[in-house]
C-alpha cells in the first residue's frame, strides 16, 4: 500500500470506514431527518431510524433533539454533549456534531461515542472479561447487521463531505505504519494544517508520544484486533501532548488487513491518567 497525501479515500474506503466504525456516524438535514447511519449508531440507537425525533435526550428532556438544533444554530458545532438514544436497548454516549450548509442545503454531521467505562486492549496484568462494556460494546456493533440507510456509492457526496467536516479525527493507517490518509480534523488535531505533507505520508510513528505503545497498537491492527476508548497522548508538531480518545479496528478481508479506521477525540477530561498495556509501565 501507497499513501497520497493529495487525495481523500476511494469511495470503497469511505463506505467501510464510515459504515464499520465502531462509533456512531449519523448525517440528517436540518430537521433531524436521517440520510444515513452506520450499524454502530443501530446500537447506539437500539435499532434503524429515519429521525431522530424522540430518540435523543438530553438533561433528561426527551426532546433533545430540538435542544441541539438550537444550539447548532447558534454555534455550528459542539463536542462532548452528553445523551442517551432512546430505543430497544438505547445507550449513553457523548456526542459531537456540526452544522454544514443553510436551508434545503442544510446537513448536519454526527458522531456519537459510546459512554462506556473500560477500554481495550487492557492492561497485560488483568485477564481479558468477555462482559466487560468495552468487549461488549465492539461484539455488539460488530454483529450488527447494516442499516436500510447504511453508507452506499449511491451517497458517495454526503460521505465525502462527512469525511472533509466531520467533527472528529480520522485516519486510515496501512500495515506498514503509514498515514495513508487524514481528515481535515486529524491533521488540525496534531496541528499540521499548514503543513500536511509532514504527517500524512509518514509513519503515524511521528504522533504518538509513548513508542511503545504505538507498537504494541501496531501489532494488534495486524491481527485486527480493536482498540476502544483508549486515552493516550499524540504529539503535536511543536512537540506538545495533546490527551486523546481513541477508538479504532481494522479493514480486514481474507485475513489480510488494508487499512485501519481510527476515530480520535480529544478527551474531555485531559486530566486523566493515559492508558498503559503493560504492568511494567512498558511501553513507556
Amino acid at each position: 500500500m501507497t499513501a497520497d497525501q493529495h487525495n481523500a479515500p476511494s469511495i470503497e474506503q469511505l463506505i467501510d470506514v464510515i459504515g464499520n466504525s465502531s462509533v456512531g456516524i449519523t448525517v440528517t438535514d436540518g430537521s433531524g431527518t436521517v440520510l444515513l447511519h452506520n450499524k454502530a449508531q443501530s446500537v447506539l440507537m437500539g435499532g434503524e431510524a429515519g429521525h431522530l425525533r424522540d430518540r435523543i435526550l438530553v438533561d433528561g428532556t426527551k426532546d433533545g433533539l430540538t435542544a441541539l438544533l438550537a444550539r447548532l444554530d447558534k454555534e455550528d458545532r459542539f463536542e462532548h454533549v452528553a445523551v442517551t438514544y432512546q430505543g430497544t436497548g438505547g445507550r449513553a454516549a457523548r456526542v459531537n456534531a456540526v452544522a454544514t450548509g443553510s436551508g434545503d442545503t442544510r446537513r448536519i454531521h454526527w458522531v456519537s461515542r459510546p459512554d462506556i467505562g473500560e477500554r481495550l486492549p487492557i492492561a497485560d496484568t488483568s485477564t481479558e472479561d468477555p462482559t466487560s462494556d468495552a468487549k461488549q460494546w465492539i461484539s455488539a456493533v460488530d454483529t450488527q447487521p447494516h442499516p436500510g440507510l447504511a453508507p452506499t456509492a449511491e451517497r458517495e457526496d454526503i460521505l465525502r463531505e462527512f469525511y472533509e467536516v466531520a467533527p472528529v479525527a480520522i485516519h486510515l493507517i496501512g500495515v506498514d505504519g503509514q498515514v495513508m490518509q487524514a481528515n481535515p480534523a486529524d491533521v488540525a488535531l496534531v496541528e499540521y494544517s499548514a503543513q500536511p505533507s509532514e504527517y500524512v505520508g509518514g509513519h503515524i510513528r511521528r504522533i504518538y508520544e509513548n513508542q511503545g505503545l504505538l507498537d504494541d497498537f501496531l501489532s494488534r491492527w495486524d491481527e485486527d484486533s480493536p482498540i476502544i476508548n483508549f486515552r493516550a497522548n499524540f504529539v503535536t508538531r511543536e512537540g506538545t501532548p495533546k490527551p486523546v480518545v481513541i477508538f479504532s479496528t481494522a479493514q480486514a478481508e481474507g485475513g489480510s488487513v488494508s487499512n485501519t479506521r481510527c476515530f480520535v477525540f480529544n478527551d474531555p477530561e485531559p486530566q486523566r491518567e493515559r492508558d498503559v498495556v503493560s504492568s511494567f509501565g512498558w511501553p513507556a
